[in-house]
């Protein structure tokens, strides 16, 4: 005896989407089995699900088969091959029984009548097929064979393709200061519909085994100022968002969520040297700290800023960059343009050697333009095992291999940093005494 189950019939469904393009779907549905039934159809599950994910609770299924030969003109056609149809004249709704000798690409179809013998090809008239034929599914289901039960609900998890989420984020720049907001967009194209779901995101690389068959104009401040509409937790080594309200989420469909939002952000900007680059990078940071208006993980993602214009009031957008996964304390930086007004020239003024060093003698020359102070960062490289000689300005080492300078240029003035060092190029050579 068999039964059948539909969406109809879910008492709550929950999702856990990934970075990865994959999701957890989590159902439970209601039944009335009498105790009788052999088999259950599952209906409404998504066609990318991946069948070896699946777990069941509250019925012992013997078997089970994922059937997605879903009805459509061709399939249907095929299964006729050899049989009996109608074929109805458009001109004047005559009915003539014929056989289905073969079907082609895009339906096309070869056809013998059934009293003259005649050979219908491509023709134009209408196919009637006397019913539907059987191992066609108008939708997706799991065929499960169970245990005879009289059970009334049953728990079912699975993964799916299908489903991915990314972050992006909204930046209103101010003086001194930004606001923040971060937003969730979710995909579906699993080929399912979830309504009222509970859904939960989870921001991080979720290892997967490699597999080559698996389907893989608004007012902005009203965006900073309502609330996230989700609640961030460390799950495990990720982070999990979980969205405050259950929504629905239906096939093809791609929803935006707000998850985390901050205000009044203390930032610093800078101008960013590149001597491999024309022109200075403009260069934003801030620390992402409860202290500083956020402090909280935040999911990789694109994030576009914007400024207000004093003239009318309106935000233009400035640029745009990208973060990867940034948990709470660390700095992130946003590279968002090119500066119109700040110039600068680097130059190798001398190389030489001396007994044992070889000198290297730098100078940069920064131009600002602009109105209003502007700091200036660049790094330069060092190699081997090196000292400074001489430098204009403070430096600080970046590391092993580099220095990094950081000036500040008055209002349309020009700065010249100049310094020199000194590698040392001496080799000590060990001898071994053999016979010691």
């Amino acid at each position: 005896m068999r039964k059948v189950s539909s969406s109809s019939d879910k008492k709550g469904v929950s999702l856990t989407i990934y970075n990865g393009g994959f999701g957890a779907v989590k159902e439970v549905r209601c039944l009335e089995l009498s105790g009788e039934e052999t088999e259950l159809v599952f209906e409404d599950v998504a066609q990318l699900i991946e069948t070896d994910s699946l777990l069941v609770e509250g019925l012992d299924v013997l078997e089970f088969n994922y059937d997605y030969d879903l009805v459509g003109r061709e399939k249907l056609l095929q299964k006729y091959i050899g049989g009996s149809v109608l074929l109805r004249r458009k001109e004047t709704g005559d009915r003539r029984a014929c056989r289905l000798l073969s079907v082609e690409g895009g339906g096309k179809c070869v056809l013998e009548d059934s009293q003259t013998k005649e050979i219908y090809i491509d023709t134009q008239d209408e196919i009637i097929l006397p019913s539907l034929p059987s191992g066609l599914m108008v939708k997706p289901a799991l065929i499960w064979s169970i245990a005879r039960s009289d059970a009334k609900e049953v728990k079912v998890s699975y993964l799916s393709g299908g489903f991915g989420w990314s972050a992006n984020y909204v930046v209103e720049l101010e003086e001194g200061i930004l606001n923040l907001a971060g937003w969730a967009q979710i995909e579906n194209s699993s080929g399912a519909t979830f309504e009222y779901a509970r859904i939960k995101l989870i921001a991080g690389d979720v290892n997967r085994a490699e597999d080559e068959e698996r389907f893989t104009g608004i007012k902005m401040m009203a965006m900073y100022d309502s609330a996230p509409q989700a609640e961030e937790k460390t799950f495990f080594d990720y982070h999990m968002y979980t969205l405050a309200n259950p929504t629905t989420l239906r096939d093809n469909q791609t929803k935006q969520v707000k998850i985390l939002k901050g205000k009044g952000i203390k930032y610093k900007k800078y101008y960013k040297l590149d001597t491999d680059e024309e022109k200075a990078s403009v260069v934003i940071e801030f620390p992402n700290r409860k202290g500083n208006g956020l402090g909280i993980a935040m999911p990789a993602g694109k994030v576009k800023l914007y400024k207000a214009d004093d003239a009318d009031d309106s935000l233009e957008f400035i640029g745009e960059d990208s973060i990867g996964h940034t948990p709470k304390d660390e700095e992130i930086t946003l590279t968002i343009g090119k500066a119109f007004d700040i110039k600068f020239e680097f130059r190798e003024v001398k190389r030489w050697k001396t007994a044992g060093f070889e000198h290297f003698s730098y100078e940069y020359s920064i131009r600002n333009h602009r109105e209003e102070k502007a700091e200036v960062r660049f790094e330069h490289p060092v190699w081997g095992i090196w000292e400074m000689v001489s430098s204009t300005h403070e430096y600080r080492i970046k590391n092993s291999q580099a220095i990094e300078y950081r000036i500040e240029i008055p209002p349309e003035s020009e700065e010249k940093v100049v310094f020199e060092y000194r590698v040392d190029i001496r080799r000590e050579i060990l001898v071994r005494n053999e016979k010691g």
